[in-house]
């Protein structure tokens, strides 16, 4: 089995995001139709069953609500780097270059291998860069920048929704060390506008938004193979929340996302007007670095060892030896390991005394 197939398998939401940009192009988004077409995606237009049109349509306007709510954020920071994590198989770089600013795209392993390739040929820019990284490491996101200059925006869009609590911890402690370095800001609607789909199909079909929401949530906790919305953003209400982030050293500041809802290209102008109303409700949130904070610990990685892992079948006992970060980056070289050894498996021991650190893709 190839490097990528081994991606795929320990990193199964990578097609949520060809999902997303699906839905871009249902909504007629030019640069989603412009990076589709060098884009693979079978993932997910394949299959017998189709989605009815009014429901395909509620989901391409949510979607191209959510886009061009976090696209404005972006743009409107003033920052002079916009570092997207994830980035997905989103257009999002093109229009931020285009705007004078410098774009980052982080993603996964197998997004970027595929992002990259397809984004170079829609434009080719020096501004316009794809790293893959694992986004709960700071070492990860620090060597990704490079030695780029000038505060950064960093946006998560759909992401925070995937991450167990102690991934949820060290993504903010990375962050936050980026920022304390680059200055900036952290931009997310992530925990308030989980129901923009829901809103969307109520608003535009008078439909059951909470049959909707959790036929959603069930669909993305499939896709994903993880267990969705069950962290300290999303367990214990927007004030929850904010006490969460205010503890991981950030200063938050909540608007609607109204106030940043673009022009829909596929509504009418009453529908537009309805929708604007619906999503008043839903928020985005603008983090900076509380000055007055704490110094805070640097996270769970902490004895700082390369990657390394070490294996051995013998007499059907497959034993494994793990340093470092096992996540999202390195969790391939263990199942290839797994699946190469040379015989049959009847059990498995693993020493993880040197293992600073698993992900959920590390445990999958």
């Amino acid at each position: 089995m190839d490097t990528k197939e081994l991606q795929k398998i320990v990193n199964p939401i990578y097609t949520t995001a060809k999902g997303t940009v699906l839905m871009l192009m249902y909504g007629r988004d030019p640069d989603a139709l412009k990076l589709a077409s060098f884009l693979d995606l079978s993932e997910v237009t394949g299959g017998s069953r189709q989605t009815p049109q009014e429901i395909t349509r509620c989901y391409a306007v949510a979607q191209e609500a959510r886009y061009g709510i976090n696209n404005e954020a972006a743009l409107r920071s003033g920052k002079p780097v916009v570092v997207d994590l994830p980035c997905g198989y989103s257009p999002r770089g093109f229009r931020v270059i285009n705007n004078g600013q410098k774009y980052f795209g982080f993603d996964l392993p197998v997004v970027i291998d595929e992002m990259k390739a397809a984004a170079a040929k829609v434009e080719q820019s020096d501004d316009l860069v794809y790293a893959a990284v694992d986004a709960t490491n700071y070492e990860s996101l620090r060597n990704a920048l490079g030695d780029v200059k000038g505060e950064l925006c960093i946006i998560t869009e759909g992401l925070l929704g995937y991450f167990s609590e102690s991934e949820l911890v060290n993504m903010c402690r990375a962050i936050h060390r980026l920022l304390s370095e680059f200055g900036g800001c952290w931009i997310t609607a992530d925990s308030g506008i989980i129901e923009i789909y829901s809103l969307t199909f109520g608003t535009l079909l008078q439909g059951d938004q909470e049959t909707f929401l959790a036929n959603i949530k069930g669909h993305a906790t499939r896709m994903a193979d993880v267990d969705f919305y069950k962290n300290s953003l999303f367990l214990n209400g927007a004030d929850g929340a904010r006490t969460f982030l205010k503890a991981q050293g950030f200063d938050v500041k909540a608007e609607s996302v109204s106030d940043y809802l673009p022009k829909l290209r596929t509504v009418s102008e009453d529908e537009a007007r309805m929708l604007a109303e619906s999503y008043r409700k839903m928020e985005i949130w603008t983090m900076t670095v509380d000055g007055s904070a704490d110094h805070l610990p640097e996270g769970e990685d902490v004895m700082n060892l390369p990657f390394r892992v070490e294996s051995e079948l013998k007499d059907g006992l497959f034993s494994v030896s793990i340093q470092g970060r096992l996540d999202t980056i390195t969790a391939p070289e263990l199942l290839k390991q797994f699946q190469e050894a040379d015989g049959e498996i009847n059990a498995i021991r693993a020493d993880v005394s040197k293992m600073a650190y698993v992900s959920s893709a590390g445990l999958r």
